[in-house]
Formats: C-alpha cells, structure tokens, sequence
C-alpha cells in the first residue's frame, strides 16, 4: 500500500472537485425544495441514492489508487493487483445503481411535468426498460467471477468471465436507454400551448441528457481500443474517469430542473436590473429632472412596483408589476403548461387560454418622504 501514480492522482483530483461540484447542486437542489416549501418526492430521493451510490463508488476508488490503480500492471504486487479486481466488483454494482437511480429520478420528475394519460403510459413503459435493465445487469456484474473473490483470491475450479462482452452490452443499453429519456418529453411539449421561445429552452434543459450520451459513446471507443486491455491496471484509470463522468454530469443535469425556483428568486431579480439599468435606466432620471426646469414641483413621492410570484398544485397566481394573472386548474395540458412554467420563468410565455381568468390591478406602494 502507498504506492501512487500519476495516473491515480490526476483521477483523484477529477474526483476531489467533482464531488464537491455534484454535493454543491445538491445543497442547492435541497435549498429550492425548501424555497419552494414542498415535500420530499420520488425523485428526489432517487438523486439522493445516486449520490450516495456515487459517493461509495470514490470511496471505492480511493482505496484502489492508493494501491496502484493507473501503473503498469507488472509493477504491481499480487495483492495490489487484487485490490483493482475488487474494485471492479464494488465499482460496477455502484455505478449501475448511481446511472439507474439517476434515470428513475428524471422518470419521476416528468410524471409531475406531464400528467397526460398517454404520456404516463411511455413512462411506465420506461421504468420497465430502465428496471429490467437494472435487474439483468446485477446479475452478471455480481456473477462474472466464480466464486465472486476468484479474482483476489484465486481458488482450484474457479473461473472469470471476460469483461469485454458485458461492457459492450452494458454501454450500449445505457446510451440507448438515455437517448431515449432525453427525447422522450419533446413531443409531449411542443404539443403544449406555450411560446416557441419557452419550448426550446426546456427542450434544451432535458436534451442536456445527450451530454452523458456522448461521454459514454467516448467510453464506448475506450471499451473498444486494444491498449486498454493490454495493461489492464492503467486502462482502468480512464475507464473509472469516464464511468465518473457519466454520473457526475447525471445527477448535474438531472438537478437543473429542480433549480428553477433560485433561478427566478436570486438570479433573475439581478438580471432584471442589470437589464434594466442598460436598457432605460436613465430615463426616469432625466424625466424627473426635466420637470423640474420647467417649473414643477420636485417628486415628494417615491412609487415601489410590487413584484411577486408563486406556483401551488394546479394553480398559478402572479402579480408582475400591475397586472395580475389567476390560472385554475385547466386539465393535464393545462397543468403541465404551469408545471414547465417554473422552468422558464414567471408566466412560462403560456397565455391564459380557455378557462383563464385575468384580473388587472393597480397595485403602487407609496412611501412619504
């Protein structure tokens, strides 16, 4: 033990600043529940799952790069060398419960975005695919060896199957079934009667999906390129970063949706005066100013816009500047357009339509000087 390589400590630093990245969105993601003032859902203990599943997978890690992982694989004593085999069993039962709990996560997180009936049907139809896939793939991680510890402590009769088949198996299922997840939504919201504007940026939010796609693809190459089995301890080091990289950024971009609400109470705010300030800020200045070289009274009176807006179940109530939206309850179309509004702002760029009601008030909080 204590033996490093460079290879194991450049894994170790992804690891040491990736998991402070994906345990900050977490933080935020708990932090917007709470803004929001809701309770615990489905997917939101799934993330916690995959986070902890991810968290065990570097704990994992660790341990085998302080005994080798990333050398050449001759340079290693056989009990360093059984170090890495143990961490291929850890590491694959870990990572597929971190990837399948992401997935169900964002499973769950459409059945409260899109509660059509048809939809519901493709979703189970989903968790079946992600569950069976989960199920079938346990199995033949915890079976490769017989007996599980033949590859740290080889026994007369024992055997391994090759990792090459299974890995080709396993990548593949995950990309296509994360393609899938990603694209899924898309019809069902660009059926919705929202502003073309909102519906490529979520559309965009849930194509972020595509990202992961793509570092498994490249994992996928990595799986396929001879070197990599040839000095099997320093392939591991890439395979172990770019299996990292597929959970970090999955539970990254299954976060993102859940942000929207410190999006629009933190971010927004900053944005709208930043805007402003560039835009006509000037304006109501030199307006002022104006009125009073021509004789009028200076302003006795400093007028404050009341801005305010929240999302309940299956209504919408909004005050933006003066004019005040109330939304009922409008069906599963009309619920999913209040649900997604949350994710592109304040009104969602959705409209009232049948069975709106709009009330416009003057509403002006005056303070005397």
């Amino acid at each position: 033990m204590g033996r490093l390589s460079a290879n194991g400590i450049k894994l170790l630093i992804w690891m040491v600043v990736f998991t402070v990245l994906i345990t900050l969105i977490l933080g935020l993601r708990l932090w917007a529940i709470r803004v929001k003032r809701r309770s615990f859902k489905l997917h939101d203990y799934l993330i916690l799952l995959a986070y902890i599943s991810t968290c065990c997978m570097a704990g994992l890690t660790w341990w085998a790069i302080a005994n080798g992982l990333g050398a050449h694989t001759a340079d290693l004593s056989a009990y360093e060398r059984g170090v890495q085999f143990q961490l291929i069993v850890g590491s694959s039962v870990t990572w597929l419960v971190g990837t399948v709990s992401c997935k169900l996560s964002m499973i769950s997180l459409y059945t409260t975005l899109f509660p059509s009936r048809r939809f519901t049907y493709a979703i189970w139809a989903m968790t079946i695919l992600v569950l069976a896939y989960f199920i079938a793939f346990i199995c033949l991680f915890l079976t490769q060896c017989h007996p599980v510890s033949y590859g740290w402590n080889p026994v007369p009769g024992g055997s391994c199957r090759s990792l090459f088949i299974q890995e080709i198996l396993s990548i593949t299922l995950n990309m296509v079934i994360d393609t899938l997840i990603a694209v899924l939504p898309i019809p069902a919201l660009w059926r919705l009667k929202m502003a073309i504007r909102n519906k490529i940026t979520i559309s965009v939010m849930f194509a972020m999906g595509l990202i992961v796609v793509a570092v498994m693809a490249f994992r996928l190459e990595i799986t396929l390129n001879p070197s990599t089995n040839a000095d099997f301890v320093q392939g591991l080091y890439l395979v172990g970063l770019v299996s990292f990289l597929e959970l970090w950024l999955s539970i990254i971009v299954v976060s993102l949706p859940t942000l929207a609400p410190l999006f629009r109470m933190y971010v927004e705010p900053v944005l709208a005066r930043v805007l402003g300030s560039k835009g006509s800020g000037g304006e109501p200045r030199r307006l002022r100013e104006a009125q009073h070289t021509i004789g009028s009274d200076p302003p006795s009176r400093r007028k404050y816009a009341l801005q305010e807006s929240f999302l309940e179940e299956g209504y919408e109530f909004g005050v933006v500047g003066t004019e005040t939206n109330v939304k009922g309850s409008r069906g599963a179309e009309g619920n999913s357009q209040d649900s997604l509004a949350e994710l592109v702002g304040k009104d969602g760029g959705t409209g009232l339509g049948m069975g709106g009601i709009s009330v416009r008030h003057e509403i002006q909080i005056e303070r005397e000087e």
